[in-house]
């Protein structure tokens, strides 16, 4: 499909004809605001954004004249596409062919064909051209007419691609409707329906619109709401051609479009939508991997390990599918290949939490910090501090433990016996080093302490909350002095003994019972 966004129409042509004022008519202020929506259409990026020069404006014309040649010498310059539009009233002259009404057409059936236009000089111009794709729509009375004879818009030759494609606002003896001047902004109803069907898109809709798209919508549209049925005709292969980007919410990108754009689209999507919207968002992620996007990559592999469906819902994501796991690899695996520092940190958590391979995660891990990525450093360091020290890396309940265990002694000298008073006086000094701000000193010795005891992801992880609260409660209660607080921590840590960190939680959490 043709990517609209690059779409080159130096090689097409687009005629816009319309009349709103008449001399045996009446005037129709509703066309002329249908002409000119038709005019923007062109010329909105929705449809590529025809040039100002590829686009023949014949605009209330108030007599014939040279309307025919013009058409003529304009489609002669189309090779790729040529395509015509007519908006105003229709009349069909003493043989029932259609005529296009300019400004001076007579009803008279003896003059009708010699002062408005006939569909069949239209065809000429067609025929004459070597556009490979030919568009005729037409929103006029007795429209239908187009093709009850010589419906062929094709030169005798036709070029390897080629095809026509003829839109009629109304069946051969058929009036076309438009609004009336009490309503605001009056239009002529097939081609409000046909310009707004194209700028709001079509839900569930390709990612590029073809006419026949369209035509499907506006089609439904019309004879829901009491107006006349539209018709259409095919020749060849114009059914394929793509008008218009499909602007719907829900459409997939245009294939060939900037695989970042696609990327940010989906991400926006998943921060402001719900969970019901995620299919179409993973849609939007997988075309953009797919055009190589090592984030989009990353993105799907989240898609499938449930954690962004339980980010969206506010919970915390449940056990993998086997098979869910298998395509969060595969994908993560890609995008560590694309050279992504962020694929192989996730590959790093899938082989530690996921299949408990520690040699496997070690691996990811350092791959991922060599591109640069400081999460895995310290996931690395983490892990390497846990098997150094023998540590299972799945988290064990610490009500699990043999009773037998003994208590570990306690780290550190602890402060002498005072009075609750004397207590509370020295922690309030202590908390003088904090402009007395209790929840600055206890984040900065939590932060200290982590450190300390290998990180976030070293031994430290392997407490769970209750754990980690009550070995914080029990440093707090050393009053670590803040200018000397990273050193005291290591003491801490030291006197405790590397590797047995759960085991001195555990005792802690015994004696407070």
């Amino acid at each position: 499909m043709t990517n609209l966004a690059n779409r080159d129409y130096s090689r097409s042509r687009a005629v816009l004809m319309g009349t709103w004022d008449y001399r045996d008519f009446d005037d129709v202020p509703a066309v002329g605001r249908s002409y000119h929506r038709m005019r923007e259409l062109l010329q909105d990026p929705v449809c590529g954004s025809w040039p100002r020069d590829s686009i023949k404006l014949l605009n209330n014309r108030p007599t014939l004249g040279t309307t025919h040649v013009e058409l003529i010498e304009t489609f002669l310059q189309a090779t790729d596409v040529a395509l015509f539009y007519y908006v105003g009233h229709g009349i069909y002259d003493h043989r029932e062919r259609l005529c296009l009404a300019v400004g001076d057409t007579r009803t008279d059936p003896n003059f009708t064909a010699a002062t408005g236009l006939s569909f069949e000089a239209v065809r000429d111009a067609f025929r004459a051209s070597r556009a490979a794709v030919k568009i005729a729509v037409l929103d006029c009375c007795y429209a239908g007419l187009a093709t009850e004879e010589y419906g062929r818009l094709s030169a005798t030759r036709l070029p390897p691609v080629s095809g026509a494609y003829v839109l009629m606002s109304s069946s051969a003896f058929e009036a076309s409707w438009h609004e009336t001047e009490e309503v605001i902004g009056a239009q002529t109803y097939f081609t409000k329906a046909l310009v707004r069907t194209v700028q709001e898109g079509i839900p569930g809709g390709p990612a590029g619109l073809t006419f026949d798209h369209i035509f499907g919508v506006v089609a439904d549209q019309l004879v829901e709401d009491g107006r006349p049925e539209p018709g259409r005709r095919i020749e060849d292969h114009a059914a394929g051609w793509v008008f218009a980007r499909n602007n719907a919410p829900d459409a997939p990108p245009e294939p060939g479009a900037d695989p970042d754009t696609v990327f940010h689209e989906a991400y926006r999507r998943e921060t402001k939508e719900g969970v019901e919207r995620l299919p179409v968002i993973a849609a939007l992620y997988r075309a953009a991997a797919e055009a190589g996007h090592a984030p989009s990559m990353n993105r799907l592999g989240q898609i499938a390990e449930g954690r962004v469906q339980a980010r969206m819902q506010g919970v915390e994501p449940g056990p993998v599918h086997k098979a869910k796991l298998l395509e969060a690899t595969q994908w993560y695996s890609k995008a560590s290949e694309a050279g992504d520092p962020v694929g192989p940190l996730h590959l790093g958590q899938l082989y530690e939490e996921q299949y408990n391979d520690a040699a496997q995660a070690v691996y990811w891990y350092d791959l991922a910090a060599r591109r640069g990525n400081g999460a895995a450093q310290e996931r690395l360091i983490g892990l390497r501090q846990r098997i150094r020290l023998g540590i299972d890396t799945s988290r064990e309940p610490a009500d699990a433990r043999s009773e037998e265990e003994p208590e570990p002694a306690r780290p550190a000298p602890a402060a002498p016996t005072l009075s609750g008073l004397a207590a509370e006086a020295l922690r309030q000094r202590w908390l003088a080093n904090w402009d007395g701000s209790e929840p600055l000193a206890t984040a900065q010795c939590l932060d200290v302490l982590l450190d300390a005891c290998g990180g976030p992801h070293g031994e430290w992880a392997t407490l769970d909350d209750t754990e980690q609260e009550r070995v914080l409660v029990d440093f707090l209660a050393l009053l670590p002095p803040r200018a000397n607080l990273a050193r005291t921590a290591r003491d801490y840590y030291e006197a405790v003994g590397p590797g047995r960190l759960r085991d001195h939680a555990a005792g802690l959490l015994r004696a407070a019972q």
